[in-house]
């Protein structure tokens, strides 16, 4: 194995290991009540990757390997990080719905998102809004109708 590869690596254990210290933390609080907004229950899965009601992990496949949330790839703010193995996108509702093209990592504009299907199918089922499979690190989550919904929300009040 030659260095690099080791560098990275250890990296992204580390960020991995960063993810799973704050999602840890949050679970510890405990679950919103079912009560709260649904932009609140997004909140939660945005930052946990668990479920809401139970704080049961939500399941995925694909994408990377240690469990992370939306947040630990995204960023506490949905405009996305640059990490030593990818760069993940903007994914605050207005920049993938932008009529003009979603902003990319690099500054370019790429497909818009045209609808809330094509982004259930985005966080579902790994497809772009061009039809295109997304990024390797892209996970295929599980969700719930009702955990859609809550993320979904959460999404669309980011600023």
């Amino acid at each position: 194995m030659n260095r690099t590869w080791l560098v990275v690596a250890l990296l992204t254990i580390g960020i991995g290991a960063i993810g799973l210290v704050v999602t840890a933390a949050l679970a510890q609080s405990r679950p919103v009540a079912t009560t709260a907004s649904t932009v609140e229950r997004g909140r939660w899965i945005y930052f946990t990757a668990t479920n809401p009601d139970t704080g049961a992990p939500i399941p995925y496949s694909g994408g990377m390997m240690m469990p992370m949330a939306c947040a630990d790839c995204h960023g506490a703010d949905g405009r996305g990080l640059r990490t030593p193995m990818f760069v993940s996108p903007d994914i605050r509702y207005r920049n993938l719905t932008d009529p003009a093209g979603m902003r990319e990592p690099d500054g370019t504009r790429g497909h818009a998102y045209r609808s809330d299907e094509e982004i259930r199918r985005a966080i579902t089922e790994g497809i772009g809004p061009d039809g295109e499979p997304l990024a390797w690190p892209m996970p295929r989550w599980h969700l719930t109708d009702r955990e859609l919904e809550d993320l979904l929300a959460f999404l669309k009040a980011l600023p």
